[in-house]
């Protein structure tokens, strides 16, 4: 069986699609299914998708609706295969993607549809009624970095690692200005925010909100096979989005290298975290700083709960799973497959 997987973007400032898709496509050759990953933003695109006419895979699996369903729709309808659409994101929780006439076509004619957890399903199953029948919950895979050397920092300092790129989405404003006072009251507090800039006039605001902040460090894109060296040297993780689709890659990642993590307390973050037991929520600031508050002072607390997310994670988030389940819904769809 061979599998054509649309990611929408493969440069520039990572996204966690990418991630995803690099991780699904390698433990599905694991096992024994051929994969071809197809960049929306490749230079060579017409080249790729030239090639997927000449020798048609089996299958085509888009991963966001709006941004990649479209493309996955005109093609398997052009080769006469089947494709299903994974939602990721901004494509259930922004208004604009979720109720475009392109997103709900790609979705309406799909073979099946994707998501990563049972809270996000509910969710699609209200905003996407037609897809009810056909839409499967396939828990994220996620894999520990190794042979990391954590990254230098102050023996003394506090530091709080924000992995997000810099877009309105991951409410990086509203974390900085909900932080600023706990810094005042914690000197040896760090924020390091780890992300390139998707979004170049929200980027330009966060610039000026942190040029007179010296606890604030924008440590710009970071490539992913670096990034383990900075949760190695963080003493908390920290997601400040405004909506996750699903479970965020740097929730995961941060767990399972045994970081405690405090997260928004938004659907895809609840279906992830235990709260007091694998991590902690907060709904606004004064949450926000009361927690850091207390983990800044206890770290026995930390490192007991990280330790309980990170057995969790691993126990319930493997990628070969992942893959595992992604490969029996592809068989599902096509019966004369083995």
């Amino acid at each position: 069986m061979r599998i054509a997987l649309f990611c929408p973007f493969s440069q520039g400032p990572t996204r966690g699609n990418i991630t995803s898709v690099q991780r699904i496509a390698r433990h599905l050759q694991m096992h024994g299914l051929q994969t071809d990953l197809i960049s929306l933003d490749a230079t060579d695109l017409s080249l790729r998708l030239q090639n997927l006419i000449s020798t048609p895979p089996t299958l085509l699996h888009g991963f966001h609706a709006f941004h990649a369903g479209p493309l996955t729709r005109t093609t398997a309808q052009q080769l006469g295969v089947p494709y299903l659409i994974t939602l990721t994101g901004s494509d259930l929780f922004d208004p604009a993607l979720r109720d475009h006439t392109e997103t709900r076509q790609a979705l309406h004619d799909a073979a099946a549809a994707t998501c990563f957890d049972p809270l996000v399903a509910k969710l699609a199953k209200q905003a996407f009624p037609q897809i009810s029948s056909k839409l499967h919950v396939i828990p994220q895979g996620v894999e520990p970095f190794h042979d990391t050397i954590p990254a230098e920092k102050s023996t003394d300092s506090f530091a709080i690692l924000l992995p997000a790129a810099l877009r309105p989405v991951k409410g990086i404003d509203s974390a900085i200005e909900q932080l600023t006072p706990l810094a005042l009251e914690l000197p040896l507090m760090q924020l390091w925010i780890a992300g390139g800039e998707l979004d170049y006039q929200y980027a330009a605001t966060i610039r000026t909100q942190v040029a007179k902040l010296p606890w604030v460090k924008l440590l710009g894109e970071v490539p992913h096979q670096s990034m383990g060296a900075l949760y190695a040297a963080a003493d908390l993780v920290l997601n400040s989005s405004q909506f996750e689709g699903g479970m965020a890659n740097a929730l995961l990642e941060a767990m399972v290298m045994g970081k405690p993590v405090v997260a928004r307390d938004v659907p895809g973050n609840r279906s992830l975290i235990c709260h007091g037991e694998t991590g902690w929520l907060f709904q606004d600031g004064k949450e926000l700083c009361c927690l850091i508050r207390q983990l800044a002072a206890n770290p026995t607390l930390r490192n007991t709960v990280a330790a309980q997310a990170q057995q969790h994670v691993l126990a319930q988030y493997s990628p070969q799973r992942e893959a595992g389940l992604l490969a029996q819904l592809y068989r599902s769809l096509l019966p004369d497959q083995t």
